[in-house]
């Protein structure tokens, strides 16, 4: 790596350590992050046609929280408790059609989706590839709330039990919502009583756009309070942990908080509210932790993109060098084969033989160029599997890395392949020796390096967030809530953070 782009990881700490406040040392990170990706990683995505990495705007995205859920499951009703405002509509039936992001501003505003990924400042111009029908699903609310300030939320329709091609959305659903959870910091899955099941969509969600970013994924039970007997909670909550068993490839399941939202119009439950409002309180204090996430989150990203850039290139590289070898082989023997001829021909004075020595030489190079290149080229392509098995042979036999590699080779080969059918193994520059060892050392030593020295600044910065109001459990679950309060002063003021409007 260059002198300039190492990190200076002891003067970090001890900057740490000298009371250097935390918000200045996760920028220093997030420099580092974005240099990596400027520095080796963007060039080589470029050489070898790999897909870009992040733009400036998703890495200095805010932080961000996903929810997802079936229709009427209580997300938007949540996200009002939180936000201390009616924000989002609610009701029964489905009252949301599309993907609502809420942000911090002065005052309440919002704007359509082609001012949304038009933006060059905000982080969301990757969903203009799902299409116009996608783009008008989606909006942008500015709330004066304080959560705000350090999370931003995001809000997707409800999903619903039945997803047909026929009658569907008119966007890739789950694709979107791939997207959207590949770069949150949480990702929040509500169910609720009346569904506890993950079939339709919900089962299609979980398999193709939440494998993976188990990490970040948090599952919960909402509107406990609707039960008026232990035994009706412990058949929903079991008919829940049924379904998920069947779309988590865990031997365990995880965490669900059992949640409910006060509101003062709602009967009270026979049953003792009081572990459920603390599961409540959990959760938000996991939300109010999501900043802390972020970093972690990025350089997750970082780890990801580089080791699948380095087995696409790696792979790639090999096949080209290959086939430039043989390409050289095939022609060095034409050349010597009708030059020796053509030599020979003169010295016997054969002369009246050069015409035919040279259509014969057209015709075996044109022989060699179309057909028998061509084909060593598939050859090759279809040997993408034994090039990477050969390029990583000691590591394979390492029981803890082989899993992983095997992985990520399957989610990188079919690009590669199609990209070396394409483009052509030739059209390829060798990777220098100098591009290999930067990016060794970066996948092996200074990512590894970096999530370590976060971890320390996170440990030597830790401090316990102050209690919010709406954290406290509630006192009277007959009278009206105590709801979120909003910023001071930002009605009529200038917002404490800078807003993208």
């Amino acid at each position: 790596m260059h002198a300039q782009g190492r990190l200076n990881y002891p003067s970090l700490i001890e900057q740490t350590k000298r009371g250097r406040p935390l918000k200045h040392l996760m920028e220093e990170f997030a420099n580092r992050i974005r240099n990596y990706y400027q520095d080796p990683l963007d060039p080589l995505a470029e050489q070898f046609l790999f897909r870009r990495p992040p733009t400036v705007g998703e890495l200095r995205r805010p932080t961000q929280v996903l929810l997802l859920g079936n229709h009427s499951s209580g997300k938007s009703t949540f996200v009002n408790h939180l936000l201390g405002d009616d924000v989002q509509k609610t009701g029964v039936a489905p009252t949301d059609d599309g993907f609502t992001i809420i942000t911090h501003g002065a005052t309440a505003t919002e704007r359509d989706g082609p001012a949304v990924v038009s933006n060059p400042d905000l982080p969301y111009e990757g969903l203009r590839h799902f299409g116009d029908q996608l783009v008008s699903h989606v909006r942008l609310k500015l709330r004066p709330a304080e959560l705000l300030q350090t999370v931003t939320l995001i809000d997707s329709p409800g999903m619903i039990d039945e997803a047909k091609a026929e009658n569907g959305r008119g966007f890739d659903f789950p694709g979107v919502v791939r997207w959207f959870a590949e770069r949150a910091d949480l990702v929040l899955v509500f169910f609720d009583p009346d569904k506890p099941g993950t079939t339709g969509e919900t089962l299609q969600v979980f398999r193709e756009s939440l494998a993976g970013i188990d990490h970040k994924m948090l599952i919960i039970l909402n509107k406990v309070d609707q039960f008026q007997s232990l035994h009706d909670f412990a058949r929903a909550y079991g008919a829940l942990c049924w379904n998920l068993g069947k779309v988590i490839p865990r031997k365990d399941l995880p965490m669900i908080y059992n949640i409910f939202v006060p509101l003062a119009d709602k009967p009270r439950s026979r049953l003792p509210m009081e572990d459920f409002e603390k599961a409540r309180n959990d959760l938000i204090g996991e939300l109010r932790r999501a900043p802390t996430r972020r970093m972690d989150n990025q350089i997750t990203q970082l780890q990801a993109y580089a080791g699948r850039l380095q087995l696409h290139a790696m792979v790639i590289d090999k096949a080209a060098d290959r086939f430039k070898s043989i390409r050289a082989r095939w022609r060095g023997f034409w050349l010597l084969l009708f030059g020796g001829l053509g030599a020979a021909a003169v010295g016997t004075g054969m002369v009246v033989a050069l015409p035919v020595i040279a259509v014969v030489a057209v015709l075996v190079f044109v022989f060699i160029e179309y057909l028998i290149l061509p084909r060593s080229k598939r050859r090759l392509i279809a040997r993408f599997d034994q090039i990477f098995e050969k390029l990583h042979d000691r590591e394979l036999l390492l029981r803890d890395r082989a899993e992983d590699l095997r992985m990520m080779w399957e989610e990188v080969s079919p690009r590669a392949r199609e990209i070396a059918e394409k483009s052509g193994l030739q059209s390829f520059k060798k990777m220098s020796w100098h591009d290999r060892e930067l990016l060794e050392e970066l996948t092996s030593t200074l990512i590894p390096q970096l999530r370590s020295k976060l971890y320390d600044a996170m440990r030597d910065n830790e401090a316990p967030a102050p209690a919010l109001e709406q954290d406290r459990p509630a006192m009277s679950p007959t009278s009206e809530p105590p709801r979120p309060r909003l910023v001071k002063g930002d009605r009529a003021g200038t917002p404490k953070r800078k807003t993208f409007f």
